[in-house]
């Protein structure tokens, strides 16, 4: 490698000649073909690179796929951030074009960055390019992820009650017909109008009987069930066990046997518990499409609070408000394990001003690492208080809690307690930095059963 061709490298122009023409001596030229790897992430760092000619892109995996972080054309130069905080590569780089490159020991590198802080302080801009390169990308998936999971979460919890209603206007369809079949036929066969009349206001108040609060245990039911069959069969009723079967689920007793019959006639009994049968069944399944489409509402309204949508940037915001709609996004991880939810709010808390999607996202982090250190089984506790003239947010659990040697170090990026990809290492990190900018503070306690995470905010008007 000639000297006057790392001259006119930007980042080694500050090396005197004699520094330069012992490099030129240590270092190699290397040619990498269109398409060929330099390095792999994950790699460890042994050596210095400089681009003579040609194109490297350096990109990263994130959730299976490569996403272009930096492209380096002459001049650019690779592996010096690995090497001076000894970490493995943090992206994989590979040739766009044919390259050539200038290539010179890690061990040589940092002595050159050690004795030169010219040359120091020029790596120190395109260290920090990749560092927020790497951030921005993981900052990237780690909202990703929280999105994608959020949405898995509402999609099971929309399904169920979606599927529910969709049941219920199925089985209130065969309801309606029954009830045209069962009248039509009584009617087809002569029966007097009082006869038919009488039997309608009898369906009336059938379809308006109370669900009980609870229903019956099973052997109660049956019970029930089989008092209807001797009814039936007692009267000789055709078809007496599906006849007890739709009213036991429509809550009806044998009492409504007597006075169906006493209301058409025995000859139209049959038809006639049919109709109020069909008439009690839709109002029951009238409730149930109620509470499913209720609870659909109550979702969608929880999608709403949350993200504050058609809302400013900076809100007024109720901190227990977000809190609850925090829970109702992430039920689907509660309702799968057994864990004990206290809210210890205190009342009139004042509210906050700030970005209000910002904080549910806090809220969102907070509340997802501590059901992860919970685990199955244990107790999630939100608490709300007054702390002088501030606002304090706590988020505490009882799992194993966070060692004392590494408290120090929960906040910074990327840094994570969590088993390989089980986290980036950037919840809390982008946690703290959202506090910070509403004019925050986090913190963490810990001890083994007790964590608490606490988020300090000025109320509305004081920040």
């Amino acid at each position: 490698m000639s000297v006057d061709g790392l001259r006119r490298v930007p980042v080694l122009a500050a090396l005197g000649d004699e520094e330069l023409v012992r490099l030129a001596g240590l270092g190699r030229e290397r040619r990498l073909a269109a398409g060929e790897f330099l390095f792999r992430q994950g790699d460890p760092a042994t050596l210095f690179h400089v681009v003579l000619e040609g194109q490297l892109d350096t990109t990263r995996d994130v959730a299976g796929e490569q996403v272009l972080m930096l492209s380096h054309g002459p001049g650019g130069f690779l592996g010096a951030m690995a090497l001076l905080t000894d970490t493995p590569y943090r992206g994989s780089t590979f040739a766009v074009a044919d390259t050539v490159l200038f290539e010179l020991d890690g061990e040589e590198l940092r002595r050159l960055a050690f004795t030169h802080g010219s040359l120091l302080r020029g790596f120190l801009p395109a260290m920090e390019a990749v560092s927020g390169a790497v951030k921005g990308i993981e900052r990237d998936r780690e909202k990703l992820l929280a999105i994608g999971t959020l949405a898995a979460g509402l999609a099971h919890e929309l399904n169920n009650p979606a599927a529910a209603a969709a049941r219920g206007v199925a089985t209130l369809r065969e309801h309606e017909r029954r009830r045209i079949a069962a009248i039509g036929a009584i009617a087809g066969a002569g029966a007097p109008a009082e006869r038919i009349a009488a039997l309608v206001a009898l369906g009336a108040e059938a379809a308006t009987n109370e669900a009980p609060a609870q229903r019956l245990d099973p052997l109660a039911e049956s019970d029930r069930e089989e008092a209807l069959i001797d009814a039936l069969e007692a009267r000789r009723v055709a078809g007496a066990g599906a006849l007890a079967a739709g009213l036991t689920d429509a809550f009806l007793g044998p009492e409504w046997v007597d006075r169906v019959a006493a209301a058409v006639g025995e000859e139209h009994l049959a038809d006639g518990l049919r109709f109020i049968g069909a008439c009690a069944g839709a109002h029951v399944v009238l409730d149930e499409v109620e509470t499913a489409t209720t609870r659909i509402a109550t979702l969608v309204d929880a999608v709403r609070n949350y993200s504050y949508l058609d809302q400013g940037p900076r809100q007024t915001v109720d901190i227990h408000a977000g809190l609850e709609s925090t829970l109702t996004m992430l039920g689907h991880k509660l309702r799968s394990r057994q864990v004990e939810i206290v809210r210890d709010f205190e009342p009139d808390l004042p509210p906050v001003e700030a970005a209000g999607s910002e904080l549910n996202q806090v809220w969102t982090n907070l509340v997802d690492n501590a059901l992860d250190a919970i685990g199955e089984r244990g107790c999630l506790t939100l608490r709300t208080r007054r702390r002088g003239t501030r606002v304090l947010v706590e988020v505490a659990d009882d799992g194993p809690g966070v060692p004392a040697d590494l408290q120090s170090r929960i906040f910074d990026a990327f840094f994570t307690t969590k088993p390989v990809g089980k986290g980036t290492g950037l919840g809390l990190d982008i946690a703290q930095r959202i506090v910070v900018r509403n004019h925050g503070e986090l913190r963490v306690e810990s001890a083994p059963g007790d964590t608490r995470f606490q988020v300090l905010l000025p109320p509305a008007g004081r920040g």
